[in-house]
C-alpha cells in the first residue's frame, strides 16, 4: 500500500522534536547575542579612544572624550569651549559609565586616568586608559 502524506502521530513527533530543539537552542542564542553586543561595545569604545589619541597627535591640539548616554563624543577646544567633532554610537542595551573625562595631549598622553565600564546582563568589562594613552580591557569572559 502506497501512502502519501503524514499521519497524526508522525506530525506530533516532529512538532515535539522541534519544540525540544527550540528550548535548548534559544537560551544559548541569547547568550551569544549578549556577548556579541558587549564585544561590539568594547570595539567601539576602544576605537573612540584610539581615534581621540590619533586626532590629538595629528592636529597638535588636545582632544577630550566624553561618555554620554548612548555614545562617546570627541571634542576639541577651539577657543570658544569644547566643541564635539565626532560621535561613536553605542547600543542602548549597554550600561556605560566612566570615572572621568580624559583629555589626550598632542603628545598622545591622557589625563586624568580613566576607567570606562560596560555592563550588560551580569557581564562587566572595564577599559582602562593609562597616562600614556594605552588601552587595556579587563572583564569576565
Amino acid at each position: 500500500m502506497n501512502k502519501k502524506g503524514l499521519t497524526v502521530v508522525e506530525l506530533l513527533v516532529t512538532v515535539a522534536l522541534f519544540a525540544l530543539l527550540i528550548t535548548t537552542v534559544v537560551p544559548s542564542m541569547q547568550s551569544f547575542f549578549t556577548r556579541l553586543e558587549i564585544h561590539n561595545g568594547l570595539r567601539t569604545v576602544s576605537a573612540a579612544l584610539s581615534t581621540a589619541r590619533y586626532q590629538a597627535i595629528r592636529e597638535n591640539q588636545p582632544v577630550r572624550v566624553d561618555v554620554v548616554p548612548g555614545c562617546l563624543s570627541l571634542s576639541v577646544d577651539n577657543g570658544e569651549g569644547w566643541q564635539v567633532t565626532r560621535r561613536f554610537e553605542l547600543s542602548g542595551k549597554l550600561s556605560v559609565r566612566a570615572n572621568s573625562r580624559p583629555v589626550f595631549s598632542p603628545l598622545g598622553n591622557a589625563s586624568p586616568l580613566c576607567t570606562i565600564t560596560l555592563e550588560m546582563q551580569k557581564r562587566v568589562y572595564r577599559i582602562v586608559l593609562s597616562m600614556y594613552g594605552r588601552i587595556k580591557v579587563y572583564g569576565n569572559h
